[in-house]
């Protein structure tokens, strides 16, 4: 009797172990939500925004979002392993500004002196002032097309103003023609601004036209102030000879008079 108890016992002890051994191989211990968290981001990085499970499959169903975008991911609750990524949402890839700042020196073969960073209507872009030949241009550049957008040159103040005055101007003048300044203006030529002096001197003048940022002269316009003569009036022979034929009756009129 005793013997059969023990040989049960060990039955029941040896049918115990094995499923106990069974139930360990096939189901494994699930990971909780937040190791399942961890996983997704060591292996992507970034920062979870949501994670659930899924009853159906016992995986957890993980949002993340990195530098890239937005990823959807499934993480398996006993084996660990990451399934079915997607990109849903990618974000905008921006270079940085020292990328735009090589870029811009490469493609103008000038010096960033310089830089900013500025959003114009959600678009990103940097400003930035570059000396090439010792010009200054103000630049601007598309982050996200890795483009300049816009290159203007920047014109300094002593570039702006002239350089020698309005009474410089009139003294070499008047070195070049004898007379009374009249007149002074400030035009825009091929060579840059010139003082365009007027020097009367009767019955003739001359417009003078001095570089306002160097003083020499570009040219000497003359004019003459003597009114042009009229031109001579050529008469038709048609018309003189009517012309003469009323003369002549005029004068038989008269000698008609005188008789009477």
């Amino acid at each position: 009797m005793k013997l059969k108890v023990g040989l049960i016992m060990f039955i029941i002890l040896g049918l115990s172990f094995t499923l106990f051994q069974v139930f360990i191989k096939d189901n494994p211990t699930m990971i909780s939500k937040k190791e399942a968290e961890a996983i997704a981001t060591n292996l992507y990085g970034g920062k979870v925004l949501k994670a659930k499970a899924n009853q159906e499959n016992s995986n957890y169903q993980v949002s993340l979002e990195n530098e890239k975008g937005i990823y959807h991911l499934n993480v398996d609750s006993k084996t660990k392993k990451i399934s079915n990524v997607r990109l849903v949402e990618r974000k905008e890839t921006l270079i940085t500004i020292e990328e735009a700042k090589k870029n811009m020196e490469k493609e103008l073969n000038g010096q960033v002196n310089q830089i900013k960073q500025v959003n114009k209507e959600g678009q990103s872009f940097v400003e930035a002032t570059v000396v090439k030949n010792g010009k200054n241009y103000r630049v601007e550049y598309d982050l996200k097309e890795k483009a300049i957008v816009s290159n203007k040159e920047i014109k300094s103040p002593l570039e702006t103003s002239p350089s020698i005055s309005e009474q410089k101007a009139k003294e070499i003048a008047l070195q070049q023609m004898n007379g009374q300044v009249t007149n002074v203006s400030i035009v825009t030529g091929k060579n840059g601004e010139n003082y365009k002096v007027t020097v009367d001197d009767h019955p003739k003048g001359a417009h003078v036209y001095v570089q306002a940022n160097t003083g020499e002269v570009s040219s000497i316009s003359s004019y003459s102030k003597e009114k042009p003569k009229p031109p001579i009036e050529v008469e038709n022979d048609s018309d003189d000879d009517n012309d003469n034929d009323f003369d002549e009756d005029d004068q038989s009129d008269d000698s008609d008079d005188s008789d009477d």
